[in-house]
C-alpha cells in the first residue's frame, strides 16, 4: 500500500512530521532513481519517494500527490493471521495523521489501482472501503 501526500512545503518538514508519527526516523538513501529515505516500523519497510513519477491511471490521480510513501510488508509478519489487519490500519493511520499534521490532503491506494481512503483537512476523511 502507499500513502500518497500532497505536500509542497519544506522536505524536512514532512520528515520530521513523518519522524513524530512513526517513532522512528527515515534514512537518506541515494539510488539509481534518486533520493529515498527508508525505515521500518511493525515490520513494515516504509519508503518516502519524492518525485514517484507516476502517471495518472485507474482514475487515480497520481499526478497531484508530490510525495509517495510506500508502506511494504514484510514476509515475517504477514505469517501471523492479525497481521493484515493491523497492517491496513497502520497504512490508514499514518495517512489520517499526516493528513491532519500537515494540513495537505493525503490519499491511501493498493496496489497503485485502487484508493481505499481519502483524508483532506477540509473536508475529513473518505474511506471507501
Amino acid at each position: 500500500m502507499s500513502v500518497f501526500v500532497d505536500f509542497c512545503g519544506d522536505e524536512g518538514v514532512l520528515l520530521s512530521a513523518l519522524t513524530e508519527i512513526l517513532g522512528c526516523s527515515l534514512v537518506k538513501e541515494e539510488t539509481d532513481v534518486g533520493i529515498l529515505y527508508r525505515g521500518r516500523l511493525l515490520d513494515i519497510e516504509v519508503v518516502l519517494i519524492g518525485d514517484h513519477g507516476l502517471g495518472d491511471d485507474c482514475g487515480i490521480n497520481f499526478s497531484e500527490y508530490m510525495y509517495q510513501l510506500k508502506l511494504v510488508a514484510f514476509e515475517s509478519g504477514m505469517r501471523l493471521s492479525s497481521y493484515d489487519r493491523m497492517y491496513e490500519s497502520v497504512v490508514v493511520f499514518v495517512a489520517e495523521r499526516l493528513c491532519e499534521r500537515l494540513r495537505f490532503r493525503t490519499q491511501v491506494v493498493v496496489n497503485l489501482q485502487k484508493i481505499i481512503a481519502t483524508f483532506d483537512p477540509g473536508a475529513g476523511a473518505d474511506r471507501s472501503q
